[in-house]
């Protein structure tokens, strides 16, 4: 995929994240010396071609109060539609995927507490049909941030992004109208030059711009929302060979040569489970091209020296969301799955 100048300075800016002003996109016109009418018709152009999923708050769940962690499923080829569909119906459940490996249903939930958690895996479990499944919960985070490297720099590019780590507590008040901006930041931003305005008339929620936009500044500092920003569709951006990598690591394993490597978005180590999962070294790749993401395994394995590996392709995307926390729409889930 080719991209202007403008388009991929736009791009770049969008995905480090928009700052807590009234007027964010004018923000974003200044940095990249583009006038903001003009930035607002490259968003809608860009949104128009598929390529900007949506632009709203990704929050650190676990601050919020939730349990998150990512699931593995190992289903049957003729279950795999019922088990998809079953998984998906889930509010928690943000990423969900096909992927070549024996245990083949992959996706990321959420849920309230860490007993809803255990309850809704087992549900989800015996309604799909699965024959085994695995909770493989993120025990050290070492990156993350889907920032797409789109080959230009912007001087300056991008609003100051919280450094939350893995596990940050909740060190805010979640106030009434923390809890509504909160809601509201879940939302796709609209493309207009008060975006945030637009966003509270939309969704009839009754809080001062004001209020929202100091609520959005107190959920950065504090890191409960790592960034506000942009999310890319990978393929029509140009990424068509993705996967999610495991890695055998071994003692005295420096995490530094997969952390500084662009094309690595996210970085985990997660839990082992002898004789069914050995591979606690979770690495997402983003790659152009079928050969592109095999020079880049390749190239860590050597750099690393660990030449025990998966490569977990994506073969079908079932879902891929934002989770609406304090949604109410966890509790209807729970009225009409829960006896």
């Amino acid at each position: 995929m080719k991209f202007t100048a403008d388009e991929s300075a736009v791009l770049e800016l969008l995905q480090k994240g928009l700052p807590p002003l009234e007027e964010p996109f004018r923000y974003t016109g200044e940095k990249a010396c583009i006038e903001e009418d003009k930035v607002l018709s490259i968003i809608h152009d860009l949104k128009e071609r598929k390529i900007i999923r949506n632009i709203s708050g990704i929050f650190e769940g676990k601050s919020l109060g939730y349990t998150l962690s990512l699931v593995a499923f190992k289903v049957k080829e003729e279950n795999i539609e019922k088990a998809a569909a079953v998984i998906n119906s889930h509010p928690g459940v943000s990423h969900n995927y096909l992927r070549k490996h024996s245990y083949n249903i992959w996706f990321t939930l959420a849920e309230e507490s860490s007993e809803a958690f255990d309850k809704t895996v087992d549900l989800l479990f015996c309604k799909s049909g699965a024959d085994d499944f695995l909770v493989l919960r993120n025990e050290q985070l070492f990156k993350i941030g889907v920032i797409l490297d789109l080959g230009t720099s912007v001087s300056d590019s991008g609003f100051p992004h919280s450094q939350v780590k893995e596990g940050a507590e909740n060190n805010i008040e979640m106030t009434e109208g923390m809890r509504k901006s909160v809601l509201l930041l879940q939302k796709d931003l609209p493309i207009v030059k008060n975006p945030f305005r637009k966003l509270i008339e939309d969704n009839k929620i009754d809080i001062e711009i004001s209020d929202l936009i100091s609520n959005f500044s107190r959920l950065l500092e504090t890191g409960v929302m790592r960034r506000y920003a942009a999310v890319l569709r990978h393929r029509e951006a140009g990424f068509t060979s993705n996967a999610m990598t495991a890695w055998k690591t071994g003692p005295g394993f420096d995490p530094e040569i997969f952390r500084e490597n662009k094309a690595i978005t996210h970085l985990y180590l997660r839990t082992l489970f002898p004789g069914k999962w050995e591979y606690p070294l979770f690495a997402m790749i983003h790659a152009r091209s079928g050969d592109e993401l095999k020079r880049i395994v390749e190239d860590l394995a050597e750099r690393s020296g660990i030449d025990d590996y998966l490569v977990l392709d994506s073969l079908r995307e079932f879902k891929k969301t934002r989770v609406r926390y304090f949604s109410e729409e966890f509790k209807k889930w729970k009225r009409e799955n829960y006896d």
